[in-house]
């Protein structure tokens, strides 16, 4: 039962990384066409901050 619900949260977040990876993409191509709305803003800073943090916890997680 454990085993089932660690690979769960393992595809979820995969697929959270996926969709997070898109919406960027998204927001990349809507900011060369018009200025992003504020809430739109936020969520391209967040984004990147969050892939960020979790290539530092991927880096801490292999090399400790």
């Amino acid at each position: 039962m454990i085993l089932f619900v660690e690979i769960l949260r393992a595809v979820a977040s995969v697929l959270l990384i996926i969709s997070s990876g898109f919406y960027l993409r998204h927001l990349e191509k809507t900011k060369k066409q018009r200025k992003l709305a504020s809430l739109e803003f936020v969520m391209y800073f967040t984004i990147q901050f969050a892939f960020i943090l979790f290539a530092i916890s991927l880096l801490i997680a292999v090399f400790f």
